[in-house]
């Protein structure tokens, strides 16, 4: 029982010590997480999965130096005991036979000389007992100090935002601005008011704070990035059904749909980040009537 003792100790140190690291990773990667998570419910999440790692990190290296220590306690009890019972036997072995010596040298002696020597014997005995009688070995216990392994986190550099690249959407900006869409319920089809006007629509590589076309035209070449759609409206009112479609190549490529809330009269534009090469389509509704619509050309 003894024997197999300490080496089960021993396995269970080792498998708390990797406990521990393995906490100690999740810690780490954890803390990494959440410096780089943008959404607060995700950081916090992950904060708090490191907080938990760091506790778990304390308890498990609690539990490894319980089990160290009772692997270092159950060497000390085992060792001595194995080593007093064959050199105990091995001095009392001399012992004896050197006590059977020294009487028969005694007797000798005594026989010789009775009057002289009555002393000497006695310490001639004693001295050759001292002699004969080895001297246990020497029993060292080597203690095995443990090392404390420290798990220490690699620097890491500190995240930074990055910012997610926009998808191509068609997004309507009427002055001031559009604001959020709201959608629109499905339901019968509804004409246009009479009086609501859109357009001519004018498409143009880059626009001015006041609303002018940059670069004005049908055909741009390969390689443009973004192509505003300027327009200007009148006899429009609030709550009328507005909706954006983009083609590409006779395919719809984008739609944006809401209620209009930006005045009666002005001037208004959306864009669109383009998709390469190709025929583009641009169509403009008001409740469920096309009220204008242009094309362009990239190559």
């Amino acid at each position: 029982m003894m024997a197999s003792l300490p080496t089960i100790l021993l396995i269970l140190a080792g498998l708390s010590l990797a406990a521990t690291g393995i906490a100690a990773l999740i810690a780490a990667r954890s803390q990494r997480e959440a410096q780089m998570a943008i959404f607060p419910i995700v950081r916090e999440e992950e904060s708090n999965r490191a907080q938990r790692a760091r506790i778990s990190i304390f308890v498990w290296t609690a539990v490894t130096a319980l089990f160290l220590g009772g692997w270092l306690a159950t060497l000390q009890l085992a060792t001595p005991s194995k080593s007093n019972s064959p050199e105990s036997a091995v001095a009392e072995a001399p012992s004896n036979q050197a006590a059977e010596e020294v009487a028969q040298v005694s007797a000798s002696i005594e026989a010789e000389v009775p009057a002289e020597s009555n002393s000497e014997p006695s310490n001639l005995a004693e001295a050759e007992a001292e002699a004969s009688v080895e001297e246990p070995a020497e029993v060292k216990v080597t203690i095995l100090t443990p090392t404390t392994t420290n798990v220490t986190q690699a620097p890491t550099a500190t995240p930074t935002e990055t910012p997610i690249p926009p998808t191509p959407t068609a997004t309507a900006t009427p002055t001031p601005a559009l604001g959020a869409f709201i959608l629109a319920t499905t339901g019968p089809r509804t004409p246009a008011p009479p009086g609501a006007r859109i357009g001519p629509i004018e498409f143009a590589s880059d626009i001015t704070t006041d609303l002018e076309p940059v670069n004005s035209n049908d055909l741009f070449a390969n390689g443009v990035d973004t192509v505003y759609a300027i327009f200007p409206f009148s006899g429009m009112r609030k709550g009328l059904d507005f909706t954006i479609i983009w083609y590409q190549n006779g395919i719809e490529l984008a739609r944006e749909e809401g209620e209009w809330a930006w005045g009666e009269e002005a001037s208004s534009y959306t864009f669109l980040h383009t998709r390469g090469e190709g025929l583009y389509k641009l169509e403009l509704y008001v409740n469920d009537t096309v009220v204008a619509s242009d094309m362009f050309e990239i190559k």
